[in-house]
This record gives C-alpha cells, structure tokens and sequence, in this order.
C-alpha cells in the first residue's frame, strides 16, 4: 500500500469530530488493506510501529526533527523555528515546508508503507557514537521523498504524537464493522493478545482463525477486575453461600511473564515496568518453578521499621528511569501473586478458580519479604470473614477481595465473580475532561476538575461531577503543570459535556474520588445523569487505563444500593442534585 493512502486517511480523521465519522474512515482504509500490511497499516494508525506494551520510543526529540525537516526541505532552522513558534505544529511546519520545498527531487519513488513502518521502527536500534547524525539522516530521507502529508504524519509518527484521536478503543468497533464480525469476539481477542494489530491481521484471515488467539509468553492479557460489594451478605448471596476471600492489597497490578531465564513484569496499562524493579527479578525467577508461566499479582511498598505496607504513592516513586539502585533501597518492594494464567505454554484461564490456585500454590515457592502467595480462607460463614477482614486490616491492607470459586479467568472483564470488600467511604475511578481556573489563592492554578465515568455501551465518556477538593497546595501546582501541557480548547470528541470549563484534556488521566453521596442530575448539569455529592480528591490512578473508569451503570448501581439502605426509592423524575455542589 502507497503510504499516501495512509496519510490521506490520517488526515480525514484529525479533521473528522464524530465517533461514527471516525469509524466509517478506519473501517474504508481497513477494507482497503491487504492481508500481508494489515498489522502495519494498524500500528501506525495508533501512532507507534509497535503494540504498546513493548516499551520503545525513536529516541529522536523536536530538535532533531528539525534538523531532518531542514535537511530535507533545504529551509534553515531559523525559519523552521519561526513557523513553529508561529504554527505550534512540527508536523503542520513539515507539510508547509515540503509544499515549498527548494530543491527537486530525481528519481524519487512514491513511499510506500512497508517502508515508512520499517524506517521507523528501526529508530531505537540506531545507537552508539554518531547515532544521531545517522536518525537525522534516516528521517530526512523519508522527508525528501514526501508529499505534503505524508510529511506531516511521518513527523508526527516519529515524534510519538499522531493527534487524529484514535485510541485503541476505537479499534474494536472498526475491526467488528470491517469483517462483519460481533464486536465482542474482537474485544475478547484483544484482552488476550492486547494488541489490535495482531487481532485486524487475524480478523482479516476469518473468524476460525480470530478464535485461535489466546495467551502468549510476551504478550501482557488485559487484568480480571472486581467488582464493588456492599456487604458479606450480598457477596455470600452473589457466590451461592461459600466463596474465597482474599486479603486486598493496595500496589500496582502486576503481570509477570517468565520465559527460560527471561522475567517480564507488566502494569495493568499493558506497560513493560521490568527495568524499574530489578530487585524483583532475582527474587520472581527462583520463585516460579516452570520454565514458562504467566502469574498475575500485586506489588506493594513495604515501610522496613513497621513492617507494613506503605501508601499507593510511595509504590510510584519507584517509577523512574535513573537512581534506580538508591530508590529499592529506599521503598523496598514485595509481590503477592493470586493468579496464575499459564504454565508451561499452556493456558489455564478457562480453568476454575479453584483449580487455578491449586496450581499457583504448587508452582511457587516463595521467597520471604519479596515474592509469596496472597493469603485466603475459602468459607460461607460470615463470623469468619469479618475476623479475615479484621485481619487485613491489621496488617495495613485494604480489605477482601472474595472470587467464584467456578469462576474462570475473565480477561478485560470487571464482573461479579470478583468482589472487592472494603470498610471505608465510597471511591469511583473517574477521567478528567475539564478544568476551571482557580480563585484567591488558587489563582494562577486549575481550582477544579470535571471529571466523567464511562458508558459502557458507547465507549463514550459522561461527566458525573466537578471536583475542588482535597487538592494540597503541591497538588494544585503539579497537576496544573501537567494538566497546562496537555490541555485542548475544545472538548475532546470522545466525551459529552455540557458544562463550559477553562481547559478540555483528552479523557486519559484518571482520578481516584471519594464522596459523601449520589445523586440524580439533570443532563444539562451532568450528562452522566448522576452526580457526586462533596466529591474529595483521593489520588491519581497512574496505574489505571481509561478504559477502566468506573462506569455509568457502576455509579447507578452504587445509587440504588445507597437508596436501599436508607429505605428510600429510586425516583427518576426527581433530581435533588443541589446547586454549586458536584
């Protein structure tokens, strides 16, 4: 495929506003792409020539962009800095630059995708002494030989910043309508390979082989997730009488891939986390017995003097690329494994729960104070869980998480057969989509936030409440710092707002929000039909992906339960949602 079909459809999607809009674009140049370039013609609709959990980038910064474009349009970087300044866009100046580019091209051949993918893609491995003379050198080969367009996506491509709105997301949707195929076998085909790439390439080739993908060595699977439970009688209720309870930590997910000698730990956002905790790797590759096994667990802080778990945050420090060495000995770490997805090549999530831990405790021989087995009773009576949960609590945890027994390992799925159990005030996982400006000493800042839960039958993102609380003032300042360089002039396109703010963002940071109540909303106030009564600021979720916001029908059903409670009724007329608050 000529890559300017490519950029043509690039280009009609950064100017297209409509979901339904976007999605007839994607699903005509998915119909227009053979088997053989379907995965490449996928990544590079996503931005990058690689899934996302394969932790690469180019390596090549706006400076060295701007020499390439320099080089290949022969326009110096005085000028190129100018427009910039003026513009704002390397990949608008790129595309003005190549329509007035000085000198001709001989004998140029049209780019083609195979081409464009490859170039980029080889980038990271361009490295050692004159590296980044020889990137310079690769892109504005490419440059030379672009249209305007194309000129303007290849920089965009590179610099890791598409700008069309196209998240994954939206890919299962295109895939289904391109193949005639039931979205839901597209989506499942992708919680466990998670990436699209991979899932168009075989939805191409039919529905059989669709099917066949499963659980790879390499490939992270999108997490089992809980559900919210009010009490143990609803959960004994939900589980026929008798389930397992386990202690619930409160860390980041993690999803360890072992192959031979080969220890990979993955997050929840599909993101490679490996080199960040080196202490860990040792430890995990003498505790898991196979050879290839996939385990799903938690890793947590542990404070060394109180010999307890340490705040969500503290586990984040260990996030970084440099003082790797002095951060473990700071904020030591601990992994507890509860779940195990494969062994030895073969995939056992369709087995029971039941059976599942049985495995995991015959294949895992702990190593104390870092890698062990998440503690659990299996039992129906009620006595017995409280103390469990007494217990936990103790030991500075969170609270339960009780599971099916039947249940098997449902990938990408929040359902009922995972309940969580926490004796604290209720928290929902919202998206950020707006802002407002602060006033007296907030000014200069974001004083609030509008935030939005998901709807699960669109995909789309429906505001639910503005939060202006529980901010410190170190808050106020590093969120209005990030907030400031991803800020957008207009709603993004995936969410609905009716409330006119200072700022839009993209629906991709989530907020942990406790509150006091629910209440109904009229959809000119929030269009999410409820709202959070005196909302407070918990936390940024880092480890959490947007698609994993508390949905619509989660907040509704956490409304009814609350109605249950205070022996009211579910009154859909009346909306008691108070002026100024939410």
């Amino acid at each position: 495929m000529l890559y300017r079909v490519l950029a043509e459809a690039l280009e009609k999607l950064e100017q297209a506003s409509g979901y339904l809009e976007k999605n007839a674009i994607i699903v005509d140049l998915l119909k227009r792409t053979a088997v053989e370039e379907m995965d490449r013609v996928v990544y590079l609709l996503l931005g990058r020539p690689w899934p996302t959990y394969v932790s690469k980038e180019t390596g090549v910064g706006i400076q060295q962009m701007k020499k390439a474009i320099s080089t290949a349009s022969g326009h110096s970087l005085k000028e190129i800095e100018n427009l910039m300044a003026r513009i704002g866009d390397l990949g608008e100046v790129a595309k003005l630059l190549a329509e007035r580019r000085k000198q001709v091209v001989l004998f140029s051949e049209p780019l083609t995708v195979e081409k464009v993918f490859d170039r980029v893609k080889s980038l990271p491995d361009v490295t050692g002494e004159g590296s980044v003379d020889r990137k310079i050198a690769l892109i504005s080969e490419l440059l030379t030989s672009a249209t305007p367009i194309e000129a303007k996506f290849i920089v965009r491509t590179v610099l890791g910043d598409l700008r069309i709105g196209v998240a994954e997301g939206r890919m299962r949707d295109a895939i289904a309508a391109t193949f005639n195929l039931p979205p839901e076998i597209v989506e499942h085909a992708y919680m466990l390979t998670t990436d699209y790439a991979i899932v168009a390439k075989a939805a191409a080739q039919g529905v059989g082989t669709l099917r066949k993908l499963g659980v790879t060595l390499g490939h992270p699977v999108s997490p089992m997730l809980a559900q919210r439970a009010e009490s143990v009688d609803e959960i004994l209720e939900r589980m026929g009488g008798k389930a397992a309870f386990e202690i619930k930590l409160d860390g980041i997910r993690i999803q360890t891939h072992k192959n031979e000698d080969k220890i990979t730990l993955f997050t929840r956002r599909m993101e490679d986390y490996t080199s960040m905790f080196p202490d860990l790797v040792d430890p995990i590759r003498k505790a898991l017995n196979p050879k290839r096994v996939i385990v799903d667990g938690e890793l947590v802080a542990m404070d060394k003097d109180r010999q307890k778990p340490m705040p969500f945050q503290e586990v984040l420090k260990r996030r970084r690329k440099y003082g790797i060495e002095k951060a473990a000995e700071q904020i030591p770490i601990e992994i507890y494994l509860f779940d195990v997805l494969m062994v030895e090549g073969r995939s056992v999530i369709d087995k029971p729960y039941k059976e599942r831990r049985e495995i995991l405790e015959q294949i895992v021989t702990s190593v104390p104070g870092k890698v062990m087995i998440v503690e659990k009773i299996v039992t129906g009576k009620k006595e017995d869980i409280l103390k469990f949960l007494k217990h936990s609590l103790s030991l500075g945890h969170e609270g339960l998480v009780a599971k099916d027994l039947e249940s098997p390992y449902r990938a990408g799925r929040r359902e009922f057969l995972w309940l969580k159990l926490k004796p604290e005030v209720d928290t929902v996982d919202l998206v950020v989509v707006g802002a407002h400006y602060g006033k007296g000493k907030r000014a200069g800042t974001f004083g609030s936030y509008v935030l939005a839960a998901r709807d699960e039958k669109t995909g789309r993102y429906k505001t639910v409440t503005r939060c202006g609380s529980g901010y410190t003032d170190k808050d106020l300042k590093e969120l209005t710092e990030f907030f400031n360089r991803i800020k957008l002039e207009k709603p993004s396109d995936e969410v609905d707002i009716e409330i006119e703010c200072d700022a839009y963002f993209k629906p991709e940071v989530i907020f942990e929000v406790a509150f006091e109540e629910i209440q109904l909303s009229p959809p000119e106030k929030h269009t999410g039909g409820v709202g959070l009564r005196f909302p407070r600021f918990i936390r940024i979720r880092e480890d959490r992906r947007p698609e994993e916001a508390t949905t619509i029908e989660e907040i509704m059903q956490m409304y009814r339960t609350q109605h249950g409670r205070k022996g009211g009724e579910l009154n859909a007329e009346r909306s008691p949602f108070p002026k100024g608050r939410g």
